[in-house]
């Protein structure tokens, strides 16, 4: 039995109770630290952006409905269970989590120490070693100059075209560059496959608009009165967006 245990991934915290085993000399605070921040940063985080990516789409019935064509359209009526080929073809509900992402990004400031002079604006001023800045996603997300009309719901975006007319680092929910969160791929791919197949199953709407939302930071940006959204069951046939292109196409 042992033997075939082996065979699976060791959880995390086994591999730190398996490294202080080994000299790591870790304390039962350092440990529960180290999980404690494992859980937020790998679970939490991608928690908070579906119940952000979900009210959006009670807000926006109309970016709702074309999810769910893109989901109708690779799943249909069946009970298919999803798979990562699955989830490369959920283009536009990538697009939608990553407005999700820009309008509010979990972690909206972060702190990074200059390891060396920097010089910034044509070589006008210089940052020394040593000190700490502080980067704001949020601010950089609501940027007019790099998003036109920055604090209305707009998947379009992150169309292949628009994203390449912005410089790379326009867009930092899990920040860039050798300290950029290395789990931003999986946590991508989560979200699709928690998204698309809650909407297979069920549709969202709400009262509220998008200027009722108000924000708060904790550890993680959360919304003040949380997430209120009302769910019903889903008759599972394709929407007016996915009828149109139907009889667009014969």
């Amino acid at each position: 039995m042992y033997d075939c245990l082996e065979k699976y991934s060791k959880l995390f915290l086994d591999i730190l109770f398996e490294l202080n085993n080994n000299g790591g000399n870790f304390s039962d605070s350092d440990i529960r630290d180290e999980v404690v921040t494992m859980m937020t940063g790998g679970s939490e985080t991608s928690a908070i952006t579906i119940c952000f990516c979900l009210l959006m789409l009670a807000i926006d019935q109309d970016i709702q409905d074309k999810v769910y064509d893109e989901v109708y359209d690779i799943f249909g009526e069946s009970d298919h269970i999803i798979t990562i080929e699955d989830t490369t073809r959920l283009v536009y509900l990538e697009q939608v989590l990553k407005e999700t992402l820009r309008l509010y990004p979990v972690g909206p400031v972060l702190l990074r120490e200059i390891r060396e002079d920097l010089k910034i604006f044509s070589n006008d001023y210089v940052l020394p070693k040593g000190t700490t800045c502080v980067i704001s996603p949020i601010a950089t997300h609501h940027s007019p100059d790099l998003y036109p009309n920055p604090w209305s719901i707009n998947p379009e975006n992150f169309s292949p075209e628009n994203v390449a007319k912005r410089h790379k680092y326009s867009f930092i929910p899990f920040s860039g560059g050798p300290r950029g969160c290395i789990g931003s791929k999986y946590a991508m791919m989560s979200m699709k496959v928690t998204v698309s197949t809650f909407l297979r199953h069920f549709s969202v709407h709400t009262d509220i608009k998008l200027t009722d939302i108000k924000l708060k930071i904790d550890l993680l940006m959360r919304s003040v009165h949380g997430y209120p959204v009302t769910i019903r069951p889903r008759d599972k046939r394709p929407t007016y967006y996915n009828m149109r292109n139907q009889n667009k196409q014969g």
